[in-house]
């Protein structure tokens, strides 16, 4: 995964290839007896599921939503194949719909799910909400609903209240006719509202729909002025892999008033001599945030016809996640500003570039030092398809950064540009033709002597992914704790490799050299085919999604896959310390990068969190199933894990393409503000993170 950590709520990858169909052999779950396409209110429907292939007869979950407001199950665990009794709500919830689903317990990725209109009793008065309200509001922002009544013979319509009182908003009218509308506002501060539509006619016919008002980020909802690096890597509409990387200058209201930018692609197409030279754009975001950035540039095989979209979501002033957003490719990245004077390069970095070579995925880093004078020492790991190289070593050169922040490498006949966001991040691509690999570099701590004791006893969460290996398609994600002394304690992960997705315990070891390059193993068995990674220590005051922002979580190393079923690439994270307990609230900026066998898909988004209820928006990529969807809702329900502090699954809601999905992620917490999320699919697996806005 060429950008280390892109997280994914994208229901439909990386790089230049797609996943496997899953295991034959895993856990598959189906209902075996379905419950009814429609149900009356407060309606009974005995249902079950069975699960086929596990071993420890583990038995069926039962789920539903929109949660608090889709029904009721007894008993909400079965055993495969067992009948349970589905209880319809009192009343029909946002939509009319609830969507029922069955979990194998023993393997979280395995679902089944089924739909279910919810009517009115028969002979009674019912409501439901015909156009409801988004998951998520602005602060004073307004939105148009309605609701139609059913089994009210005098017509009496509709009236619309909220909770909390006094501070959930308002309604003009505050009552309206049977499917006339109704304008919501919200109020001036965040609150998680409950909007309710009740018959005027019936003192118990009544639809409710949560809304989680959001404050606007209280820096500031757009990026200042100032000069910025961006980069991004994925797949173009040819499904070639193809990275790009750059600097632009905006102005305070946004507009691009100068930059240069170089990108490649595995259809040979790559950037003139020099960088191409960015003419124009403009950046626009909302109060959430969420935004759009327009990049055009003198070479017309970029983007579209030469222009690029990108969709953007603000973390912080500095700082934005971005997602490109038009025809011409889908990918993932950030844009960070430029907090140095271009020049000089200097000192030990570690580095990891990922991407393509040919029809074979390509990834090689380790450590470099730049002298001050133009000239590297270079010691590298590379795997190319499972073909793995160790410890090489070799000399570069460079040339000093130009007033963009723009410079020049070379070692080992590969060709990089790089551009500074500061002087211990650097943003890298690979321009040599047909080779689109893409990274970042990062200093290491200055005048240090390593060993197995830098990394101390401490808790990491670590991160291992690519989505076109040789032979396996994988992600994985976890946590590990080391004791300074070469080994790994404990730990737990969780890795879908070619569409099977498991949970276990980890234990491991690692090795450390003087210089900071090493080794970390995870003991085979319970992490699938992921086990060796070359390690390449950093300095742990970078913060690993935002270099701008103080490390709450640092970066502790970078990560190689060097087994030889797999190609990927991660990041070790030194967590926070976190007192009194893993916990998490507000808005979080989403990013994602996903694989399906269609293709790759990016998106960004808003997450609220609130409590366990989690909701949000979402603007999506998905070229090559559904193209781009805007404003596209999410829901769900974080559940701690009570054993593995820090770690939380949550199932996510969405409707892509006018359809209904369903999506598994696990999310690990490197701090407060800043969270891993890896999906759990058989379908579908990607990457990401959640990053705190502020």
């Amino acid at each position: 995964m060429a950008n280390l950590l892109l997280l994914t709520v994208y229901f439909s990858g990386c790089g230049g290839s797609v996943s496997s169909p899953a295991n034959p052999t895993s856990p598959s779950i189906a209902m075996t007896n379905k419950p009814p396409t429609s149900l009356s209110a407060g309606g009974t429907a005995n249902i079950s599921a069975t699960v086929s292939n596990d071993s420890s007869n583990a038995g069926v979950d039962w789920s539903c939503a929109p949660s608090a407001s889709c029904g009721s199950f007894s008993p909400a665990h079965s055993a495969s194949g067992a009948m349970t009794t589905y209880t319809a709500p009192a009343s029909a919830p946002a939509g009319g719909t609830v969507t029922i689903t069955a979990t194998s317990t023993s393997t979280h990725s395995a679902t089944a799910v089924a739909t279910v209109s919810i009517t009115a009793a028969s002979g009674q008065v019912g409501v439901a909400l015909s156009t409801p309200p988004p998951a998520s509001l602005a602060v004073n922002a307004t939105t148009t609903i309605s609701a139609t009544v059913t089994g009210d013979s005098s017509n009496a319509g509709v009236d619309w209240t909220c909770t909390p009182t006094g501070t959930c908003g308002s309604f003009n009218p505050a009552h309206t006719a049977s499917g006339a509308s109704t304008t919501y506002t919200g109020p001036a501060a965040a609150v998680a509202a409950v909007i309710t539509a009740k018959a005027t006619a019936s003192s118990t016919a009544k639809a409710t729909a949560n809304v989680n008002v959001t404050a606007a980020i209280s820096t500031g909802t757009t990026l200042g002025a100032g000069t910025y690096v961006f980069y991004v890597s994925g797949q173009d509409a040819s499904k070639g892999a193809y990275s790009v990387a750059g600097a632009l200058t905006l102005d305070a209201t946004g507009n691009i008033t100068s930059g240069k930018q170089d990108f490649a692609s595995a259809t040979a197409v790559t950037t003139t001599a020099g960088g191409d030279v960015i003419t124009a754009g403009k950046l626009t975001a909302g109060t959430n945030g969420i935004g759009t950035l327009t990049v055009t540039t003198s070479n017309v095989a970029s983007g579209v016809a030469g222009t690029e979209t990108f969709s953007v979501v603000v973390v912080n002033t500095k700082h934005a996640v971005i997602a490109e957003f038009d025809g011409g490719a889908t990918s993932s990245g950030t844009i960070d500003l430029q907090t140095i004077a271009p020049g000089e390069i200097n000192g030990p970095f570690a580095f990891i570039v990922a991407g393509q070579s040919g029809t074979k995925a390509e990834e090689f880093g380790g450590l470099f030092s730049a002298d001050g004078a133009g000239n590297l020492h270079v010691t590298v790991d590379s795997n190319t398809g499972g073909a793995i190289s160790r410890g090489g070593s070799n000399v570069g050169t460079y040339t000093a950064a130009d007033a963009s922040g723009r410079g020049t490498m070379a070692f080992g006949g590969n060709n990089f540009v790089y551009y500074i966001v500061n002087p211990k991040v650097l943003r890298l691509v690979v321009v040599n033709l047909g080779e689109p690999d893409s990274g970042s570099a990062y200093a290491q701590t200055a005048n240090t002597t390593f060993s197995n004791a830098s990394l101390g006893t401490n808790s990491f969460v670590f991160t291992n992914a690519s989505a076109f290996s040789s032979t396996a398609f994988y992600a994985a994600a976890g946590q590990l704790k080391t004791d300074g002394a070469g080994n790994l304690t404990s730990g737990f992960a969780d890795v879908v490799e070619n569409g099977h997705a498991t949970s276990a315990a980890v234990t491991g070891t690692y090795t450390i050299n003087g210089s900071g390059y090493g080794t970390l193993t995870l003991t085979p068995g319970n992490t699938q085919d992921v086990s060796v990674m070359g390690l390449y220590l950093v300095d742990p005051s970078i913060n690993f999604s935002d270099p701008n922002s103080p490390a709450d979580a640092g970066l502790g190393a970078l990560l190689l896959d060097l087994d030889t079923k797999l190609t990927g690439n991660g990041i070790l994270i030194l967590s926070a310390p976190t007192t009194p307990a893993y916990t998490f609230a507000g808005n979080y900026a989403l990013s994602t990068q996903s694989s399906t066998t269609a293709g790759e898909g990016d998106a960004v988004g808003v997450f609220t969190v609130n409590g366990t209820a989690v909701t949000g928006t979402q603007n999506l990529n998905d070229l090559f199933s559904t193209g781009q969807g805007s404003a596209i809702g999410i829901s769900g329900t974080l559940v701690p894990d009570l054993v593995h502090a820090g770690r939380f699954t949550i199932p996510v809601a969405a409707t892509i393409g006018g359809q209904p999905k369903t999506a598994n992620y696990v999310v690990y917490q490197a701090s407060s503000s800043q969270l891993v999320v890896i999906q759990v699919d058989a379908t579908q697996f990607g990457l990401g993170t959640l990053q705190q806005q502020h």
